[in-house]
């Protein structure tokens, strides 16, 4: 199909089970999507065996649009506050 990208080693499918799917749900602002989507991002890299100091470090790498889009816009605080919220406080 179009937009398929080839993966050395694996097959083409038109229905790959680990295609990024978007979904858009109702929100009441803007920092109400950035604490989802922060809490989001740091669930699946948590969920992906990171720890929350290796979160952190993604959250400031440029490489990571997502994540670093949301660190300038809300500042280190507010993402402290997310990693702290999937991980607990830390000593």
């Amino acid at each position: 199909g179009e937009g398929l990208v080839k993966v050395p080693g694996k097959p083409l499918e038109a229905d790959d089970p680990l295609e990024l799917v978007g979904m858009r749900f109702p929100i009441r602002s803007e920092t109400d999507a950035d604490q989802h989507f922060a809490v989001c991002l740091v669930e699946e890299f948590a969920l992906a065996g990171f720890t929350a100091t290796e979160v952190a470090r993604l959250f400031e790498s440029e490489a990571y649009v997502a994540p670093h889009a949301v660190l300038r816009r809300r500042g280190p605080d507010f993402v402290r506050a997310a990693i702290e919220q999937v991980f607990g406080r830390r000593p």
